[in-house]
């Protein structure tokens, strides 16, 4: 239960981990790494196979990352339920990248999607439909991330974090964003970060102000549902405090704080 832990790396040649996620179906597991990777376990991580097919894109030129020495990485993975050879990622910076055949080969989707791009989400009771966020927004996908259009209604911030999908209700979503890249968030005003909440898988969202203070200096870093409690929705925040939803979005508390604040390194960004 996270107790105690071992190193289970055996084939990953970068282990700069910056995503993991598994298949619910199959266990298959996934890593993002920096430089820009994705390796491929199917013994729960005891070994671990390279999608080496990803590095050889035409398009990798020109990834990169606004921090020396410049390297991009896959920030954010997402995986079909029903189709495990189906495969998105966020790569920062690098658009979204896309298989069909369980990381064998690869494409890069720069069709509407930012080149920043931070996540990458399937909606799970229609897959065609797929949210990206990013550091000039959000982008939705009606044809399986091959195409996106970016979504401005109720958004007033641009430097997005992750989404959440409602476990009972797929339709709603959750997101949080800051109003600045990090290398401004150190400005007396800070990060000026805010909480949404969408009705409508992502096609409109409702800025979210029930028991937060009426200005964030902080920027949210990480969001997480809980899917025995699908009211629940956690923020964690640069300044090493997380706030915590118990009624989908409607008011929120700070339960921890005290945490490490997230000490940005950027030193410019898209």
């Amino acid at each position: 239960g996270g107790r105690t832990w071992q190193e289970n790396n055996e084939g990953i040649i970068y282990k700069e981990i910056w995503s993991l996620a598994q298949h619910p179906v199959t266990g298959e597991l996934y890593a993002g790494t920096g430089p820009s990777s994705v390796f491929k376990s199917i013994d729960g991580g005891d070994t671990w196979l390279d999608c080496e097919q990803l590095r050889t894109l035409p398009e990798t030129k020109e990834w990169t990352f606004p921090n020396p020495p410049h390297i991009s990485h896959v920030k954010h993975l997402a995986l079909r339920a029903d189709d495990p050879a189906f495969i998105l990622g966020a790569v920062e910076e690098g658009w979204i990248i896309r298989s069909t055949d369980g990381g064998a080969t690869w494409q890069n989707v720069k069709d509407g999607v930012d080149f920043d791009s931070h996540s990458v989400t399937i909606m799970p009771d229609n897959p065609a439909v797929v949210i990206a966020t990013g550091g000039e927004g959000l982008f939705r996908s009606t044809d399986g991330g091959l195409h996106f259009a970016a979504v401005e209604e109720g958004l007033d911030r641009r430097y997005l974090a992750q989404v959440v999908v409602h476990p009972a209700r797929p339709r709603v979503l959750f997101t949080a964003a800051a109003a600045v890249p990090p290398p401004l968030w150190r400005r007396p005003e800070g990060a000026d970060g805010a909480f949404y909440r969408s009705e409508d898988q992502g096609q409109s969202w409702t800025h979210l102000t029930g028991g937060l203070p009426a200005h964030l200096y902080a920027a949210p870093r990480a969001l997480a549902g809980d899917p025995a409690d699908p009211d629940a929705v956690f923020v964690g925040m640069s300044d090493g405090t997380v706030w915590l939803s118990e009624d989908g979005g409607e008011s929120f508390r700070p339960i921890l704080d005290g945490l490490p604040a997230v000490r940005s390194l950027c030193v410019a960004s898209r």
